[in-house]
């Protein structure tokens, strides 16, 4: 049971404290989408690190999983004369049964929200391929108002206006760079399990502050991929180009969510970590945000054998 409990202290240790350790690699001199992966990374090991200790409270021989860290039999309940204490097992399926039906309860909400979204999403493309020009998986309107916009899916698509096409070259490129990189890199698809996790478990702090902080953080994202091509400059320009008032909600649009933010994050003329391959920096995001899970383990076990060898038999 050592394992167990140290799995869902460490669930317990990212859902509460993730957002404030997170917020650590949220600056200029960070990529964005090192943040981003540590955002996601950490609520995909709270879910997979409560549900793996649910399986072994109930698993009639997960003892033998205990003796991989150096206890075949944990003894938390083990002060007995005889036989085994019947709160234990009382303890354990509780505990189980709470983490399956909040999971139960997340695969629901998951498949609500998905279907509407998805069902919005087919209805609005269906009607602007209608009515709009479509080139090169972008959909030009015929509106004057500089718009830019994408909606996701796997017949997503990029949405912008005339205005937008009269603009200055290298700031309609830098625009359509942008959003190019939110098609790219599923930033959509990272939104809606934000949204899931906060409608379904908004007790908690890391799933409540998920949507707000991927919603930037996807922008963010999306300026540091458009600005590695054509420059900060054009990007800022673009930005403020751009109307994003009156866009739909579940897309990512160019200019609004966190403007302000955004334009003095591009006026940082520092490198974001411009030695480390992407790739790289990555990898590392995700293996420091597994630290947590790590350190949580570690401590119960130092706790369960210390409290071993203070027990006495009878």
């Amino acid at each position: 049971m050592t394992l167990a409990l140290g799995l869902l202290m460490a669930a317990v240790v990212i859902g509460v404290a993730g957002p404030a350790y997170l917020c650590i690699a949220v600056k200029p001199s960070v990529r964005p989408g090192l943040a981003l992966v540590g955002w996601v990374t950490s609520m995909a090991l709270m879910v997979v690190a409560a549900l793996v200790a649910a399986v072994l409270l109930v698993a009639p021989h997960a003892y033998v999983l205990d003796g991989l860290i150096g206890m075949r039999h944990s003894c938390v309940n083990v002060i007995r004369a005889s036989g085994e204490v019947a709160w234990g097992h009382v303890a354990r399926s509780a505990g189980a049964a709470a983490v399956f039906g909040a999971a139960g309860w997340v695969a629901v909400v998951a498949a609500r929200l998905s279907w509407h979204r998805r069902r919005w999403r087919r209805e609005h493309l269906a009607l602007l391929r209608a009515v709009c020009r479509c080139e090169r998986s972008i959909l030009w309107m015929d509106e004057d108002t500089p718009v830019a916009y994408s909606v996701g899916g796997r017949r997503g698509a990029i949405v912008a206006t005339r205005g937008v096409a009269r603009l200055r070259p290298r700031e309609r490129d830098a625009i359509l760079a942008h959003e190019h990189a939110h098609m790219r890199g599923r930033h959509h698809l990272l939104l809606l399990v934000a949204d899931v996790m906060a409608k379904a478990l908004p007790f908690v702090p890391l799933c409540r502050r998920a949507p707000g902080a991927i919603r930037v953080l996807v922008e963010l994202a999306a300026d540091a991929a458009a600005a590695r091509l054509h420059g900060p400059g054009p990007v800022r320009a673009g930005l403020l180009a751009v109307v994003g008032h009156g866009t739909p909600s579940t897309a990512l649009a160019m200019s609004r969510d966190a403007v302000e933010a955004r334009l003095r994050w591009l006026a940082d003329e520092r490198v974001a970590l411009g030695w480390l391959p992407a790739r790289v920096g990555y990898a590392l995001a995700a293996v420091l945000a597994l630290t947590p899970a790590l350190v949580s383990i570690a401590i119960v076990t130092l706790v369960v054998l210390v409290y071993c060898l203070g027990v006495r038999p009878a």
